[in-house]
């Protein structure tokens, strides 16, 4: 196994709606890749913090008299939580997502198989680009680490 990507990110707020972009060369001789990605926490355990969150984006996105009732059920809402994505592309474009709400998650990619939301097929040598979308960061801060490794089936990855 080589590691291709070993990043660690510390993000605030302020990184709502926006992607963190990295890229990577692959090598020819990959059978596949894996990922790795974590971030924390996952939830604001705040109270008076999301009550004030949902005060601010409420109107956003409704008007009265839905938005004096939401407001008034504004407990049903929790817990609020910080969500950060991923999505994959080879050297000829789109390769995959994983767009789950799992804090930690282990992906592969493989020529035979892929993980779900992931295309299986060929690791291409080139230029590679893993983006993590930031949905939401509703903590004061919201730590991740990410870690994408080549291997081949001498390293004992099996049949992928």
């Amino acid at each position: 196994m080589r590691a291709l990507v070993e990043v660690q990110g510390r993000l605030t707020p302020v990184a709502s709606k926006s992607q963190i972009v990295y890229t990577f060369v692959a090598e020819p001789g990959f059978d596949g890749l894996s990922i790795r990605f974590s971030y924390s926490p996952k939830l604001l355990e705040d109270r008076s913090r999301a009550l004030e969150l949902i005060q601010q984006a409420a109107p956003r996105y409704m008007e009265d008299p839905q938005l004096g009732h939401y407001l008034q059920r504004w407990e049903q809402a929790l817990p609020l939580q910080n969500l950060l994505t991923l999505s994959l592309d080879d050297p000829s474009g789109f390769r995959g997502a994983a767009h789950r709400h799992s804090p930690e998650q282990e992906h592969r990619i493989g020529v035979a198989e892929s993980t779900p939301g992931f295309l299986p097929g060929p690791v291409s040598a080139g230029l590679w680009r893993i983006t993590i979308s930031v949905h939401a960061v509703v903590t004061d801060v919201c730590e991740y680490e990410l870690q994408v490794s080549g291997w081949t089936r001498e390293d004992g990855h099996g049949h992928s």
